[in-house]
């Protein structure tokens, strides 16, 4: 079963508070470590500093990498199962590429999170199950997120890559996401108007 769908997605798109990031620090990487498998070797542990270090961001904010690890945790949260678009549908990842210029999301600091984030869960996939994230089997991907979501900084990852996912499902096409308003017509959402246009977008009026 995915890690989260649409019983998550109305509570998402209803509240009203939704953006707390806690940072990766010492003591949430010792959390997430001990809610793993007990299979890492002392060598793994030796590479725990790595973890802890700032992740250089460009103006792409994330690293082939990270869009690697970040889109395959988005298929899961929002799979390609039959009963909704997909992440991929979703247009997500550009999307939230897109969002992470936005000042706002830059001032709480969202881009370093999500990277750092990335980074970690890709690098205990590795210590983990010998693999990158992304070339996990979805079961196993699945097993690792749960094991992730045990942690209160790893839920508080998971929360806020699923808060721009309801942002790409919910927010005008004009923004990049929701392409062909697949998301409105799941959700059988009737846009109010005038929608955005070039010019007078939300961006426009900051």
């Amino acid at each position: 079963m995915p890690v989260y769908r649409m019983n998550l997605v109305i509570p998402f798109l209803l509240a009203s508070d939704m953006k707390h990031p806690e940072y990766f620090n010492e003591r949430s990487l010792l959390e997430i470590r001990a809610s793993l498998p007990v299979t890492a070797t002392a060598a793994d542990s030796e590479e725990d500093g790595v973890f802890l270090q700032p992740i250089p961001l460009t103006g792409n904010f994330f690293s082939d990498s990270h869009r690697k690890t970040i889109d395959a945790v988005q298929m899961q949260l929002f799979p390609d199962d039959g009963n909704g678009p997909s992440a991929r549908d979703l247009n997500a990842l550009p999307y939230l590429e897109w969002a992470m210029i936005d000042p706002v999301n830059l001032g709480d600091g969202d881009p370093s999170f999500l990277a750092n984030g990335a980074e970690l869960l890709n690098r205990l996939s590795y210590a983990v199950r010998g693999s990158g994230f992304a070339e996990l089997q979805e079961d196993a991907q699945n097993e690792l997120l749960h094991q992730l979501a045990g942690s209160k900084t790893g839920e508080n990852w998971l929360s806020l890559l699923m808060f721009y996912l309801t942002e790409a499902l919910a927010l005008d096409p004009y923004y990049g996401g929701n392409p062909d308003m697949v998301g409105w017509l799941w959700l059988e959402h009737r846009p109010g108007f005038p929608r955005p246009v070039a010019g007078k977008s939300y961006r426009d009026f900051e």
